[in-house]
């Protein structure tokens, strides 16, 4: 995920040897809570599950073009991003940046979990694969994941774009806070808003559709993948789906260690190995269906940079730690055994050094 760009909730960060200026640019959220984030079902008929079958599907079915806008904030400052979106069913979608400046022009092809991200200004396209990350038709990457974690409830209807929706809360069934608010399109399901809230209510991100029309009339050529002539390839992140370790990390280059505590519900989700540096970072995702936390290891035993942020000192399990916060997002770094370990997410410093404690018990 760069600095600039919001998108895949999958926490696509490469922090271990790097900058952490860029993870909580991508990951951070206003300070301002909603009134309240606990959800008051309307009774039985409530239970919008239907609707979110409905707007899984919906993308597969439903071509159309139109603006979005998505707002991220930090502590900080905020990112304000507006794109064009042309979706053909059943699966391409082509992103362009409207704003800010510094993006405008560049463009995100996707076909399934592949994608082209194509940067005029530096004549380059990065090719990617990440079936871990949620496209932005999309609702959510796994549904069952997300069934067994969260409630659906209807909660209202209201208007976007000149659409009549229905509003949609995605609440915790072990917590009882909403996550997540959808709305759906009434007549055709497709999301056309969504916001996702931070564990202590407050706003992660929003994004919305200002306007959209439902339309089949999308030149093939608006979805052509070819890199324009002088442009150079390059080969981005490629997240494995898995169900265990072993197949996860095959190339790591280092015998991998994974936490044996989680929050309730979280699950791994993907990996990914990288090289930065000359050195083999590894990337675990562990998701709840709408959060994620991301578990960084390489070999190298140095510290982590924290570029300009000021890390606190702290202790897991004997060993020095550091850990430092942007809004509800904490990172957490320590090494242990010859490696050196982050763990990023929504979580608060002691739940992300129970977490810490369990991979090296």
């Amino acid at each position: 995920m760069r600095r600039s760009k919001p998108g895949r909730f999958a926490l696509a960060f490469a922090i271990l040897g790097l900058s952490t200026t860029a993870v909580f640019a991508a990951t951070s959220s206003p300070r301002a809570a909603p009134p309240s984030t606990r959800a008051t079902p309307a009774g039985p008929s409530a239970d919008a599950r239907p609707l979110i079958v409905q707007a899984v599907a919906a993308p597969k079915h439903v071509s159309f073009v139109g603006q979005m806008s998505t707002i991220r904030s930090g502590t900080t400052q905020a990112f304000a991003v507006i794109q064009k979106i042309e979706h053909r069913a059943p699966d391409q979608t082509r992103r362009t940046y409207l704003a800010p400046r510094d993006l405008y022009g560049q463009f995100v092809i996707s076909r399934g979990a592949m994608s082209w991200d194509v940067d005029p200004r530096k004549r380059r396209v990065v090719v990617s694969e990440n079936k871990a990350a949620v496209d932005p038709v999309a609702v959510v990457d796994d549904i069952a994941l997300l069934d067994s974690n969260y409630r659906a409830v209807r909660t209202g209807s209201g208007d976007v774009a000149d659409r009549r929706t229905d509003v949609v809360d995605l609440v915790s069934r072990y917590t009882g806070e909403r996550a997540m608010r959808l709305w759906l399109d009434v007549e055709t399901h497709v999301v056309l808003a969504k916001e996702a809230y931070h564990g202590d209510g407050s706003l992660a991100w929003r994004t919305r559709f200002d306007d959209i029309r439902y339309t089949d009339a999308i030149p093939p050529e608006v979805f052509n993948e070819k890199p324009p002539a002088g442009f150079e390839l390059v080969r981005g992140s490629s997240y494995d789906q898995v169900q265990s370790l072993p197949s996860a990390v095959p190339d790591a280059g280092f015998e991998p260690i994974t936490p044996k505590f989680l929050p309730e519900g979280f699950s791994l989700v993907g990996a990914d190995v990288s090289t930065v540096n000359g050195v083999k970072n590894l990337h675990l995702i562990y998701s709840d269906g709408i959060r994620t936390l991301s578990l960084f290891e390489n070999a190298t035993g140095r510290a982590t940079d924290f570029s300009k942020m000021q890390p606190h000192p702290t202790r897991v399990e004997g060993h020095e730690a550091s850990y430092v916060r942007d809004g509800p997002t904490t990172l957490l770094a320590w090494r242990e055994r010859n490696l050196t370990f982050c763990v990023v997410g929504d979580l608060d410093l002691k739940e992300l050094i129970q977490i810490a404690i369990s991979v090296v018990p």
